[in-house]
């Protein structure tokens, strides 16, 4: 059964390949759940199955055909709108609003720069420090370096970066500006500084998943803006993607033997046991999961917090004992809709997001997009893209990122709206 996803997700990305013989979006998407479905089989075919990152033990874990079937429709539900995105077509970016795009992209500056000056202290500790004791400290609850220097400066600072998510817009916004308004590099290369900022938060605290997720958001922004992109451009990623892959990799290397060359399976099984658990934790969560439990501030952590004051993190522990198992494993999106609000549920809110990103994608081969646009899709498809690991906008600091994005979008649709209606009369 465990080969089923394999298979499937394979043939989908062949499909989308031979449909229009382009690496687009809808490709990306198949072609990461290939990956992982992959590194799956060889955990289960290869006896990597003890880790404790994985809730089914033993070599042949018994895995629903229902459960099975319901995973990749439910992802491919949230894959599908994408389909219709055809980068190599897209003729033009526009901006109904340069002087808000401003506005906006001076405060994720000053956020980036500003998170740097916090973290930077820290990262110079990480090259003799104990990457398994500090991951250990902050699962027990210790605050990290950059929460502990955090802590002692003002409090306009600290309310100041509470949406430091928004940084990762700098990554849309530098390739927006650079391939589409023809910037200098030397002018926007100060946005790809600080769309690092969360990697290197995630750095001072021994993560892995903040740097591969960069990697992913890089890669749709690379695959989006293809057909603007420069020889000069092409050069610049050419020339600076050795040195971050090389530190990137050596950095991910270094977290997983720190952390799990003592176990039996050692650093790359848990390496594969990272990136191939989703699939039979979803299944897991399919078969054991309590359906009279329901807890919803994951989907809706803004209101969850300003209403409930309540998180994720919050119900973790309290979620950990009602159901019986340990529920901050990695499920896929669709996994943790599931944990969180049963099957039905992970099937009606599969069907909503697949609406509003139809909503915004418009219609197929679609040829001039609005910049406001471009970052309400990177906050879309960050959801099945991330998807590989689990739902990311659990949290309401990173629902900001969704937020701010949303708002912007129905701006500028009022705005064209009301440009084109006065334009008319």
């Amino acid at each position: 059964m465990h080969f089923i996803p394999l298979i499937y997700f394979a043939s989908l990305t062949y499909y989308f390949w031979q449909r229009n013989h382009v690496f687009d979006i809808a490709v990306y998407m198949t072609l990461l759940f290939t990956i992982t479905s992959f590194c799956c089989v060889i955990m289960v075919e290869g006896g990597y199955m003890e880790g404790s990152g994985v809730l089914c033990d033993g070599y042949a874990p018994d895995i629903s055909i229902f459960a099975t079937i319901t995973y990749c429709a439910f992802v491919t539900m949230t894959i599908a709108p994408f389909a219709l995105i055809r980068p190599e077509k897209i003729k033009r970016i526009e901006n109904a609003h340069r002087i808000v795009l401003y506005v906006l992209t001076g405060i994720i500056t000053l956020q980036g720069f500003l998170m740097a000056y916090v973290v930077m202290g820290s990262i110079s500790g990480l090259l003799d420090g104990d990457f398994n004791y500090i991951k250990e400290a902050g699962y027990a609850g210790d605050m990290s370096p950059f929460e502990v220097k955090l802590a002692t400066m003002h409090v306009a600072i600290k309310i100041f970066l509470l949406p430091a998510s928004l940084t990762l817009f700098a990554l849309p916004l530098f390739f927006y500006f650079t391939c589409i308004e023809k910037r200098s590099l030397w002018l926007t290369s100060p946005l790809l500084l600080v769309s690092v900022g969360p990697v290197l938060r995630g750095m001072v605290s021994a993560d892995r998943t903040e740097i591969i997720y960069y990697g992913l958001m890089f890669f749709f922004c690379l695959i989006l803006f293809q057909k603007h992109l420069e020889k000069r451009v092409k050069y610049f990623f050419g020339i600076l993607s050795v040195p971050v892959m090389i530190i990137g990799t050596v950095y991910i290397v270094a977290v997983s033997i720190s952390r799990f060359e003592e176990r039996e399976e050692g650093a790359s099984g848990s390496m594969l046991e990272y990136a191939g658990q989703p699939f039979l934790n979803y299944c897991y969560f399919y078969e054991n999961h309590n359906s009279d439990l329901y807890y919803i501030e994951r989907e809706i952590p803004i209101t969850s917090w300003i209403v409930f004051n309540s998180q994720y993190a919050d119900t973790k522990t309290e979620r950990t004992a009602r159901e019986g198992f340990f529920v901050g494993v990695f499920a896929s999106h669709v996994g943790s809709w599931l944990l969180d609000v049963g099957v039905i549920g992970a099937f009606v809110l599969s069907f909503l997001f697949a609406l509003i990103s139809l909503i915004v994608i418009g219609r197929f081969n679609r040829e001039v997009y609005d910049i406001s646009d471009v970052l309400m899709l990177f906050c879309l498809v960050t959801i099945p893209i991330f998807g590989i690991f689990y739902y990311r906008y659990y949290s309401a600091p990173l629902a900001i990122q969704y937020l701010v994005a949303g708002l912007l979008y129905l701006f500028a649709k009022v705005s064209i709206v009301w440009h084109k209606d006065k334009t008319e009369v």
